[in-house]
């Protein structure tokens, strides 16, 4: 899935870190999952990997990449079978695309057809469910596989925060459900719907715990509201959804961290709650941090007040275009990786 700080291309570099700092696969907190390619990463390693993040779509994701032990047999028919459904009206066509009409106030995240398609398999999916036609375990697989399809077709530039105003190329493609292979874990890993503080209190004595954070002030859940609305559902009550996009409106799933002042006591008050021996920090030269005050936090929490610094260029992700107030000088951001021993 096209997701703004995603690490996947950065896991290599990751890794080596890991290697290089001698730290061995133990016990890690993911402390902020999003799309869990860490998680699965540091699991595929042998790690016991615990996740946590406050987004529903991201909590799917982890128990489908990370918890999964493994697919069952049949998974891929009933794929097969959910993505040949007949089109529904239902929540994502009524909300996000031409089919709507007036409700959908003009919405082009979905092509009529798709958005029926979307709607058919994520109702069938969710009355399997009930009916216990299927496990946890596939139930998050497809439901993690259905996010991901309709990603594919969605009419973004990568995030919802908007839509195009034309159809592209791949939003006129037909939605398919494609089943990603749960890996097979050396220890059982566990996901947590919940801040990442409160998550490190309730995980307890770990070996790592990984921070990755939202420095800046883009708020996830308005970013990548349909695949969350995806991921909660909509049966019992319907989401409320405003404004010209459908952003979700309540606060659930709304980060503190996104808030620049708030930043550093907040980091501190995770380093204090975690029960990790050591800690690896991602940080970019995008954030709302400054480098050199990371640094000195980081040299205050160490046990011995040292910090190993890795770093590594990358190309950036650009999920919109310069406009009035954001201009993007270069499309080259520098990744950091810093080390500390807690304990």
């Amino acid at each position: 899935m096209r997701y703004i700080g995603n690490k996947t291309r950065l896991l290599p570099f990751i890794l080596r870190a890991l290697k290089n700092s001698g730290i061995e696969a133990g016990s890690v907190h993911d402390a902020f999952a999003g799309t869990a390619s860490v998680s699965r990463a540091l699991k595929a390693k042998g790690w016991e990997v615990f996740s946590s993040d406050l987004l529903m779509s991201s909590y799917v994701f982890q128990r489908a990449y990370v918890v999964a032990e493994c697919a069952d047999a049949g998974l891929t028919e009933l794929a097969a079978e959910l993505a040949a459904l007949s089109p529904r009206e239902g929540f994502i066509s009524r909300h996000f695309s031409p089919a709507g009409g007036e409700v959908s106030e003009g919405r082009m995240y979905f092509t009529a057809a798709n958005a029926g398609k979307i709607d058919a398999a994520r109702d069938e999916l969710e009355a399997w469910h009930r009916a216990g036609r299927i496990g946890e375990d596939a139930y998050f697989l497809l439901l993690a596989a259905i996010i991901e399809g309709a990603d594919r077709v969605a009419n973004t530039a990568g995030v919802y925060a908007s839509y195009m105003k034309k159809w592209q190329p791949n939003a006129r493609r037909v939605f398919t459900i494609e089943i990603e292979q749960a890996i097979k874990g050396a220890r059982p890993a566990r996901a947590h719907l919940m801040d990442a503080t409160e998550a490190a209190r309730s995980i307890g004595e770990i070996d790592l715990v990984y921070i990755d954070p939202p420095y800046n002030s883009r708020q996830y859940v308005a970013y990548y509201h349909i695949p969350e609305i995806l991921a909660r559902g909509w049966w019992g009550e319907e989401p409320a959804i405003r404004g010209k996009v459908g952003l979700l409106a309540g606060p659930e799933g709304r980060s503190q961290w996104s808030h620049g002042r708030r930043v550093q006591k907040l980091f501190r008050g995770l380093l204090e709650a975690s029960g990790a021996r050591h800690a690896l920090v991602s940080f970019n030269s995008e954030g709302h941090l400054e480098p050199e005050a990371l640094l000195s936090l980081l040299e205050k929490a160490s046990i011995d007040g040292k910090v190993a610094h890795f770093s590594q260029r990358y190309r950036r992700y650009r999920a919109d275009s310069d406009r009035e107030g954001r201009h993007y000088h270069r499309d080259i951001a520098l990744e950091h990786l810093y080390m500390v021993r807690l304990r």
